[in-house]
């Protein structure tokens, strides 16, 4: 019976300490394919509806132009925001006095710097009646 309280303790400290796997990747998110360089690579006149969304997912807007051309428009905006500070602290100066660079006389100073960045993705794509591209452009917006 001893033996047995010393397996069940043993086998709950080793299941307590098992480690869990990971959890499966989620699958890629399609308004992520929608960048400059894809549109640039990618996107062609011919190209047929399916690869388009195949390739940058759903439009925001479909309308259709004063020649009953089916368009769709993507817009992605995005913000960024990167900060940074410097410290500088416990620099002895002769300029403090000569005691004062002796016995621990220091100087310090700090700066912060913040900057915002925004960006926007305009892609209008023009499509014939055999739903395939006939046009298309983009704008790319950095500010």
């Amino acid at each position: 019976m001893k033996h047995y309280s010393h397996i069940v303790i043993l086998s709950f400290f080793l299941t307590a300490c098992a480690v869990q796997s990971p959890p499966p990747s989620p699958s890629p998110d399609s308004s992520n394919n929608l960048t400059l360089g894809i549109v640039q690579s990618k996107i062609h006149k011919g190209m047929s509806q399916t690869d388009v969304l195949e390739t940058l997912g759903s439009p925001n807007i479909v309308t259709k132009n004063s020649m009953t051309q089916e368009v769709w428009t993507y817009d992605k905006v995005g913000s960024n925001r990167s900060s940074s500070t410097t410290v500088n602290y416990g620099q002895r100066t002769l300029g403090q006095g000569f005691l004062s660079f002796l016995f621990g006389g220091t100087t310090s100073s700090s700066a912060a710097n913040a900057k915002n960045e925004t960006k926007t993705l305009t892609v209008i794509i023009t499509f014939d009646d055999n739903k395939n591209v006939s046009n298309f452009t983009y704008h790319s917006l950095k500010y």
